[in-house]
């Protein structure tokens, strides 16, 4: 892997963040609706801290203050958690 933390930056940027976004505007849309189940509401409230997370990694990387192994250590989580859902949707 030529940068571990460029990959990092990018698979957080390019598909973590768009696709946790695009669950929770699904979630607010079906609180908009009136379904204020609480798994509904535990979810959103769950994406939103897992949104935050994401922003902070990308922070650190912009300041230079994770290190190369958190970085793959947090990469190889994401994809692991990104191969686990190609494989539930096959």
């Amino acid at each position: 892997m030529k940068n571990i933390k460029v990959e990092l930056e990018s698979i957080i940027f390019n598909v973590m963040l768009p696709e946790s976004k695009a669950f929770l505007d699904e979630l607010i849309e079906e609180i908009e609706k009136g379904n204020d189940e609480e798994e509904i509401m535990e979810a959103k409230e769950d994406v939103e801290f897992f949104i935050e997370e994401l922003n902070h990694v990308l922070k650190l990387i912009e300041e230079k203050r994770l290190s190369n192994k958190d970085a793959k250590d947090m990469y190889k989580k994401i994809r692991n958690m990104l191969d686990e859902h190609d494989h539930e949707h096959q």
